[in-house]
């Protein structure tokens, strides 16, 4: 049995929790990340929920504050063989990587050395891969740089969002932390070093969610994926309002429609079906989209309102 501080959030902190309690480990500590609406939390990725059900200590901190050495006191007194991290985008100083007897390890959701960072779990997704990796390995004073124990992965399948193959791939990582954590506690786990060569860095920013019509179709749609419901959705403007993406198609070339000298964001049609629209390469159809001024209207109505012009550009 060992002694284990958790500093988690989201359905991997849920995860967490339950493999330790079964493995007869003792939750010496949790933290979670304060529900600041960033990200979209259903009741059962509720961590604090999880915790108090389960009569673990409980501190909820301000994430800038959990270096501080107040919080540091408080984690050094539950004195615990490991520190375990999760779905948590704070750099744990030196200060608190010193503390666990046998080490600090983090589970990050992605394939690393590729994605450090603050890289959601459909990172993979947005840059068009086939798999989205997750990845448990040993913390050190450098970003998401450690040693790394294990991999796993899923496919990502065509009608993924970001929501539904990140839960798989967390699921995963679930299943990889109860393979790998018995050697962790036995000190047999592996210590990979991570190929700096092929290494790279990527912070997600909600100012990504904006649409840019230069890019590829397919660009436009993995990412449109990515952040749909329950996320707050990619967005354009059409004639000066603000629309929400929730949904797109790419068109096959064989299905293109004529569009010599069209400009990515031109809108070539509304159909039935929604927008059809020119990008900096290929075609893209938008199938379903809202105007967070007039929530219910559908695209081609508020097209009809602004007197039917077909050649509009968005974004």
């Amino acid at each position: 049995m060992a002694k284990v501080f958790l500093i988690t959030s989201h359905y991997m902190g849920v995860l967490y929790i339950q493999e330790l309690l079964k493995a007869g480990d003792e939750i010496v500590g949790v933290v979670a990340w304060p529900d600041d609406g960033y990200w979209f939390i259903p009741p059962e990725y509720d961590v604090r929920a999880k915790a108090i059900q389960n009569y673990l200590p409980f501190y909820e901190p301000e994430p800038k504050k959990i270096n501080s050495p107040e919080f540091v006191e408080v984690i050094r007194k539950t004195a615990p063989d490991f520190i375990l991290s999760g779905y948590y985008s704070r750099i744990f100083h030196d200060q608190i990587l010193a503390i666990p007897k046998y080490g600090c390890i983090n589970i990050h959701p992605t394939g690393l050395p590729r994605f450090r960072g603050l890289s959601p779990y459909f990172s993979h997704i947005l840059f068009g891969d086939t798999r989205n990796y997750i990845t448990m390995h040993w913390l050190n004073p450098g970003i998401d740089s450690g040693d790394i124990i294990a991999q796993a992965s899923v496919e990502i399948l065509p009608d993924d969002t970001g929501f539904t193959c990140g839960h798989r791939l967390t699921e995963a990582g679930g299943l990889m932390f109860r393979e790998n954590w018995p050697l962790a506690r036995a000190g047999t786990a592996p210590h990979n070093k991570q190929d700096e060569a092929t290494a790279s860095v990527f912070n997600f920013s909600w100012a990504l969610a904006e649409i840019k019509w230069s890019k590829t179709n397919t660009q436009i749609w993995n990412l449109t994926r990515c952040i749909t419901r329950p996320f707050s959705g990619a967005w354009t403007l059409l004639s000066g309002y603000k629309l929400r993406v929730w949904k797109t198609r790419v068109v096959p070339h064989e299905e293109e429609l004529p569009s010599k000298d069209a400009l990515p964001g031109e809108v070539l049609a509304v159909t039935g079906k929604g927008l059809w629209v020119q990008c900096g390469q290929g075609q893209l159809q938008i199938l379903d989209a809202t105007y967070e001024d007039l929530p219910d209207a559908k695209p081609a109505d508020r097209i009809n309102c602004l007197g039917g012009k077909l050649k509009i550009l968005l974004g």
